[in-house]
Parts: structure tokens; C-alpha cells; sequence
């Protein structure tokens, strides 16, 4: 018998899925998880290999702009879920902050990929009087 995990599925704001799209998709796998559908991603619950396969099926979606990790508690956690606290989780702020980067990352992730498919970029040697010149022009 496998552990049990949960994992939270974190989608850059740039994306083209939203939340309730992937998990509709995650329902027609077919695979023994849990679903949960919040404003920032989904929450995904269940044994650890089933869910590392759901989770390998929605980044083909969008690879660059779907994040995961682990996510401390199991869902409706009493010690977690907002109902019952009043407020928001602890962590959420900072959640909310790493998702608002995701669309540089996204950026990053996609111009890797770029560098890895051009042609490599060859730089002329330039002069040692011409290049004091560029830095005394940038620094003043």
C-alpha cells in the first residue's frame, strides 16, 4: 500500500486553464484521487504514485506555467481550512506572493527552451579602449 500525499497545483496567472478546467480533466482520468478546486490551482490528494501520474498528465497541458508541491496538511484539515480558523491559512500570503511570480518564471522556463533550439550566438571582440568608453558612459 502506497502513502497517502497532498499536493497543491499552483497555475501562473498567464495561463490559458483555469482551476475548474483541470479538475474536470483530473475526473476523466479515472484515477483514485481527491480534487479540490481553489482560486489559485487545485489541491490533489491520494496515494503518492497515482498522484505524481495526474500530476505528470496536467503539466503536458501547460508545462510551463502549472507548479506543484507538497502541501503539508490533508484536505479539510481542521488545523487548516479557513472555515474553521476565520481567517486565511498560514502560508496563504506567501502562496499568493510566489504565485504572482509565476508569469516570470513562465518567461524564463520558455526562453531556456529558446537558447536551447538557437543557433549559438557568436560575440565580436571588441576593444579594450571602446569598452572603458561604454562603462564610463553607463556609469556617469
Amino acid at each position: 500500500m502506497s502513502e497517502k500525499v497532498s499536493r497543491i497545483l499552483a497555475i501562473s496567472p498567464d495561463s490559458r486553464y483555469s482551476p475548474s478546467y483541470l479538475s474536470r480533466f483530473v475526473s476523466t482520468l479515472g484515477k483514485d484521487v481527491f480534487v479540490k478546486q481553489t482560486c489559485y490551482g487545485i489541491l490533489i490528494e491520494g496515494d503518492t504514485e497515482v498522484v505524481d501520474d495526474v500530476l505528470s498528465e496536467l503539466r503536458k497541458l501547460d508545462p510551463n506555467r502549472m507548479f506543484s508541491k507538497t502541501r503539508a496538511f490533508p484536505l479539510g484539515d481542521k488545523r487548516r481550512c479557513r472555515a474553521q480558523r476565520g481567517s486565511a491559512r498560514p502560508g496563504f500570503y506567501f502562496l499568493q506572493k510566489e504565485i504572482e511570480l509565476l508569469p516570470f518564471i513562465a518567461k524564463g522556463l520558455e526562453c531556456e527552451e529558446d537558447l536551447e533550439t538557437a543557433e549559438p550566438i557568436v560575440c565580436k571582440k571588441i576593444e579594450p579602449e571602446k569598452f572603458k568608453k561604454i562603462i564610463d558612459e553607463v556609469v556617469d
